[in-house]
């Protein structure tokens, strides 16, 4: 700990305490103990984020020959992580690549929404590089053990809970299996979506936006006034699911009485809800039916089915 600042450990406390609230369970992550990591298998390493350029010479002394990080911007700046000079001091290899696919922190509908393409492009990655893969977000215990619990899932012919038992035998983490169980229904029923649309009576507002929805807590969309019906209204297209939201009505969080709503939470918050709901009497509703249990087996054809959606599906930003 020698030469660690009480501002670097005050930062990881206060990530720790913003991890153990979102993801539901006591995660703790030191980021002035600089990165660590475990192998889940001899191939498939599961970790905390680079720090410095000298991060990608460790990695390479253990066979590392994909970095596949997981990080936005906002992660990166919270811990002052300079990702160009790591890029750049990775590519100066020829036998080592670093690769970038976001997924939002904290936030299991982005990454059930973000699952088939950042799966398709680490699994091209794997293909050409072979060698020992390094999947990490920030601290490594929501992200990146989630995308690894997939590609085992997915790609290595794991059950999932036989993958999970391995996960949790190596490493203290919390990913969430509801968002890749419903990232594997939604690649085998054809990502299907349906429109919803949400309105609300004006009042003379002048501003309406909803957060929540898809697009998690920390942004907002506006909604657009019909004069003529006297309405503020927004049509969004959805997975199935059941998704919260709230109004945004002058900048007072609200929720809409006349729409579907909960009840508090556990923070004290009431807030409205659509939900998306297929033919359950259908073959695709059969299919989710089975993979929403406790512990989905992929058929032969379902796993074919994955392998083939990753190799001809367009990749994540990198």
């Amino acid at each position: 700990m020698s030469g660690v600042s009480k501002k670097e450990e005050e930062k990881s406390d206060e990530y720790s305490q913003d991890m153990t609230q979102a993801m539901g369970a006591v995660l703790t992550y030191r980021h002035e103990l600089g990165m660590n990591y475990n192998f889940l298998r001899p191939d498939l390493i599961v970790g905390s984020c680079l720090q410095t350029p000298e991060d990608v010479d460790k990695l390479r002394k253990i066979g590392v020959k994909t970095i596949f990080c997981l990080q936005q911007d906002p992660d990166l700046e919270y811990f002052g992580v300079d990702i160009k000079s790591i890029q750049a001091y990775a590519k100066t290899f020829t036998d080592i690549e670093h690769i970038r696919c976001e997924i939002r922190d904290f936030d299991a509908f982005d990454l059930r929404m973000r699952l088939p393409a950042v799966l398709s492009t680490l699994y091209k990655a794997v293909k050409r590089n072979g060698g020992v893969t390094y999947v990490h977000c920030t601290a490594g215990m929501g992200r990146a053990p989630a995308v690894a619990l997939t590609y085992m899932f997915w790609v290595q012919g794991y059950k999932l809970m036989d993958a999970h038992k391995i996960l949790m035998s190596k490493r203290t983490c919390f990913p969430k299996l509801d968002a890749i169980r419903n990232a594997t229904i939604d690649i085998l029923t054809g990502l299907k979506k349906k429109y919803v649309t949400l309105t609300l009576k004006d009042k003379g507002f002048s501003t309406v936006e909803i957060s929540g929805l898809d697009i998690g807590w920390g942004q907002r969309i506006p909604l657009t006034l019909d004069k003529g019906t006297g309405f503020w209204s927004l049509k969004r297209e959805l997975p199935e699911g059941q998704f919260e939201y709230k109004y945004i009505i002058d900048g007072e969080w609200r929720h809409n009485e006349l729409e579907p709503f909960t009840g508090p939470n556990k923070d004290g918050h009431t807030n409205n809800y659509a939900k998306v709901v297929y033919d359950p009497t259908s073959v695709d509703g059969t299919t989710r039916e089975r993979l929403t249990k406790e512990d989905p087996e992929l058929l032969e054809d379902e796993r074919s089915k994955l392998i083939q959606f990753l190799e001809t599906s367009s990749e994540a930003e990198v």
